[in-house]
C-alpha cells in the first residue's frame, strides 16, 4: 500500500509552492535550477515526497528566499517524520498554512463553542471579534486580518466550492459581538448560506447543556487524495493532525454534535428568530 504523506511534508510543500509562485517561477524553472526532474519538483510541493533539508534549502535559494522563512522551513524539514504539525500561533504564519490546506479541502467541517466560524463571518463581526481578541501590538493591524478573513471566503465561490459543514452553538449566536445591528446582520447572513446547496449550518440549542465539543473549536478537513487534516487552535498554539485513530475521535465528536443539534430547517428557524431579536433590540437603542 502507498504511503501516504504527513501533515507536515505536505504544509511544506504547499508553502514551497506558493513561494515559486511568488516568485513568478515556474517547476521547470526550479528544475532546471536544481538539475532534477520537473516530477521532483512537483512531488515535493504536493507533499507526495518529504523534502530533506538539503533540497527546501536548495529550493529555497533558487526562489531567493532568506530570513525568517528560509530558517523556519528549514527547521520543519528537520523536525521528523511529518506525521503532525504544532506550530506558535503567529497571525501570519499559522494562517498561511492553515489557509493551504483550507483551499485544498473538498469537505470542511467547522465546530465552534462560542463564535461563527471565519468562512460564514461578516466583515462588522470579523472586524469586532479580531478587535476584542488581539493583544499583541506587533501583530497585523485589524484591517489586515479583517481583509484576509474576508479572503478566504473565496472558496465559496469558486465553480466547484468545498462542502462546508458548520456546527455551532446557540450560545455563539446570542453573543452580542459587535452590538444587536452587528448581530443581527451576521444571522442573517448564516440563514443566507444555509440555501447554497454546499453549506450546512447546524445549531446546538441552549436546551442541551453538556456535549462532546465543550473541549473548545475544531476543524476537519477533508481532501481528494491525501489524509485528512484536524486543526485545533488556541491563543499561542496551532496543532494539526492526520494520525487516523485522532481523526477518527474528531469525527466521532462530529457525529456526536450532530446528534444533539437541531436539523437544518431548526436551525435556520433558530438563527432567523434570534435575528429578530437583535434587530428589535437595535430599533429600541435608536
Amino acid at each position: 500500500m502507498k504511503q501516504q504523506s504527513g501533515v507536515s511534508t505536505r504544509g511544506i510543500g504547499f508553502e514551497l509552492e506558493q513561494l515559486r509562485r511568488d516568485a513568478e517561477l515556474t517547476l521547470q524553472n526550479v528544475a532546471t535550477a536544481l538539475g532534477v526532474s520537473i516530477s521532483t519538483v512537483s512531488r515535493l510541493e504536493n507533499g507526495k515526497r518529504e523534502a530533506t533539508p538539503e533540497e527546501v534549502s536548495a529550493i529555497l535559494a533558487v526562489l531567493g528566499v532568506i530570513g525568517p522563512t528560509r530558517t523556519r522551513l528549514l527547521d520543519r524539514a528537520r523536525g521528523g517524520d511529518g506525521s503532525g504539525l504544532v506550530e506558535a500561533a503567529n497571525p501570519t504564519v499559522q494562517s498561511r498554512t492553515y489557509l493551504n490546506f483550507e483551499t485544498r479541502a473538498s469537505v470542511i467541517t467547522d465546530f465552534e463553542l462560542m463564535l461563527i466560524p471565519g468562512l460564514a463571518q461578516t466583515p462588522e463581526y470579523a472586524h469586532a471579534i479580531i478587535s476584542a481578541i488581539q493583544v499583541d501590538e506587533g501583530e497585523p493591524t485589524i484591517e489586515v486580518r479583517v481583509g484576509r478573513r474576508m479572503a478566504r471566503q473565496a472558496i465559496l465561490a469558486r465553480s466547484t466550492p468545498p462542502a462546508v459543514n458548520l456546527i455551532l452553538t446557540e450560545a455563539a449566536l446570542r453573543l452580542p459581538i459587535g452590538g444587536p445591528k452587528v448581530m443581527a446582520r451576521q444571522l442573517r447572513h448564516l440563514t443566507d448560506l444555509c440555501e447554497r446547496p454546499n453549506t450546512s449550518v447546524r445549531v446546538i440549542p441552549s436546551t442541551v447543556a453538556g456535549h462532546a465539543g465543550l473541549l473548545g473549536q475544531f476543524v476537519i478537513l477533508d481532501f481528494p487524495a491525501d489524509r485528512p487534516v484536524v486543526h485545533v487552535e488556541d491563543r499561542t498554539t496551532g496543532l494539526f493532525l492526520d494520525d487516523p485513530a485522532l481523526v477518527a475521535l474528531y469525527r466521532l465528536t462530529v457525529e456526536k454534535l450532530t446528534t444533539v443539534a437541531l436539523d437544518e430547517a431548526g436551525s435556520v428557524e433558530l438563527m432567523s428568530s434570534i435575528a429578530r431579536e437583535f434587530t428589535a433590540s437595535e430599533e429600541e437603542l435608536r
